[in-house]
């Protein structure tokens, strides 16, 4: 990776950066260095989907009852009440 190191007096950022009150006036090293966007690897590794990544665990039996599940279970429950 390539970059570029400088000592400057400070009084030269002043137009383009907030220079704290210590360091104004005295010499500093500026290091610039190319920007990688951590937030844009971030996104793309949340990009990743869990869609689908427990389909082999799926049993075709028991989908056909899954819109009858919850009231089973409640009749079950229930039925003696």
């Amino acid at each position: 990776m390539k970059f570029i190191r400088k000592v400057a007096n400070s009084d030269i950022l002043a137009d383009i950066m907030e220079i704290p009150e210590e360091l104004r006036g005295k010499k500093v090293e500026i290091i610039v260095l190319p920007y990688e966007n951590m937030e844009d690897v971030d996104s793309k590794e949340q990009k990743r989907r869990l869609r689908g990544a427990l389909s082999k665990y799926k049993n075709e039996k028991l989908i056909e009852k899954e819109n009858e599940a919850w009231a089973s279970a409640v009749m079950e429950n229930y039925e003696n009440s």
